[in-house]
């Protein structure tokens, strides 16, 4: 039997993808999640029933994590989209599960910290499980709403770390928002477009298109919302057309254009860090297989020069600001020896350090340094 071998340079069929839609309250999104094809939608939410003769698709209304935490591949046979409704709720409802065991609990009834990284697993792990399925999926969540500075932004309401996951798993992901048209009138729009303003992905090129003033062809990926009531289909149409679209570009394109996508994101998410925490998030979901790896880097470790952040070797987490002792002449002189004798240039290990010279290492993390040297030197041995 011979292989079927796909060369780099011919279009790649995709069967299914995953849908990233977050929305302001009330304009629809769990009815939207019911117009994709053979919809079942899992309602972690309990908002199904505000849906009215617009629920056309199956419901699995969720009370508890043990509900559905036993799914199997037969139990999806008969749909062709699953809708996380929402994936904010979901994670809440594993977290709820695992403080049924005491031993997961702080003193103040909070999850200790190593539960909240099980929870995490949990719900990583679930997605992967749906996205292994073969079936679309549309990830639901409420849009939350962050000061930047005089900016206001929108992106979805769930935590750094998962947030960040499905950012990166997404082939497409949207905003629903309303306007007002020109006729005064309101109108919901999904944006597909990143922006300052909202978080987006569009590898299916989905959205209106405008001529400019220089006979371009723009691509706004505006895509208008209609009435549900006459355009059941509308989440269908939708997943086909970027289907049809992705279905076009070869591997390397859709590589290339997904790593675009991703260093886009990566760098809005970090010129929104308002706090250590967030920095610590981004960090952990930085991956170091990723074309575009060292320019993500450059640009955690320029966000955290600017906001003051040290990063701290024994909790692997960014810290705020303590008072600063740099390193002594002495202390430098020694450094650029031990740099030399491991084969490496003081440039390079100011570069990976995010700093401008030696100086700026603080006297109280210069043996973490030298560790972290002695494996940047051992690494380059064995490459």
């Amino acid at each position: 039997m011979s292989l079927n071998i796909i060369p780099a340079d011919q279009a790649l069929l995709v069967q299914a993808i995953i849908v990233y839609l977050y929305a302001d309250p009330g304009l629809g999104k769990t009815s939207i999640g019911f117009t994709g094809d053979k919809a079942i939608s899992f309602d972690f939410d309990k908002g199904s029933h505000r849906t009215g003769e617009l629920r056309r698709g199956a419901v699995v209304q969720v009370n508890q994590w043990s509900d559905v935490a036993n799914l199997t591949v037969d139990d999806l046979k008969p749909y062709n989209t699953i809708v996380i409704d929402t994936v904010g709720a979901m994670l809440e409802s594993i977290k709820t599960h695992l403080m049924l065991n005491n031993t997961n609990k702080q003193k103040d009834g909070s999850l200790k910290l190593k539960a909240q990284g099980l929870a995490n697993n949990i719900f990583k792990q679930y997605v992967n499980s749906f996205i292994a399925s073969g079936k679309d999926v549309v990830f639901i969540a409420h849009a939350s709403e962050d000061q930047n500075g005089d900016q206001v932004i929108y992106r979805p309401d769930l935590g750094g770390k998962n947030r960040n996951e499905l950012y990166r798993i997404a082939d497409i992901m949207g905003y629903l928002t309303t306007v007002t048209t020109g006729e005064g009138k309101n109108a919901r729009v999904i944006s597909f477009s990143p922006c300052p303003t909202h978080h987006a992905k569009n590898a299916g090129d989905l959205g209106l298109k405008i001529t400019n003033d220089k006979g371009v062809e723009i691509q706004t990926g505006e895509v208008w919302v209609p009435d549900l009531k006459t355009t059941p289909t509308f989440l269908a149409d939708l997943i086909k057309q970027a289907k049809d679209h992705i279905n076009t570009l070869t591997p390397d394109q859709l590589k290339t254009m997904k790593a675009q996508e991703d260093l886009q994101n990566w760098e809005q998410s970090c010129s929104e860090i308002q706090h250590t925490g967030d920095l610590t998030q981004l960090t952990e979901s930085l991956d170091k297989s990723h074309m575009y790896y060292q320019s993500m880097r450059q640009i955690m470790l320029k966000k955290a020069k600017e906001m003051g952040f040290t990063f701290d070797t024994n909790s692997n987490r960014w810290i705020n600001p303590a008072e600063f002792f740099g390193i002594t002449d002495q202390q430098r002189d020694d450094l650029q020896a031990f740099i030399s004798e491991r084969g490496l240039d003081v440039k390079t290990i100011c570069e990976h350090f995010g700093v401008d010279a030696l100086t700026q290492i603080d006297s109280s993390q210069l043996n973490a340094v030298k560790a972290e040297i002695d494996k940047l030197a051992k690494e380059g041995t064995q490459a």
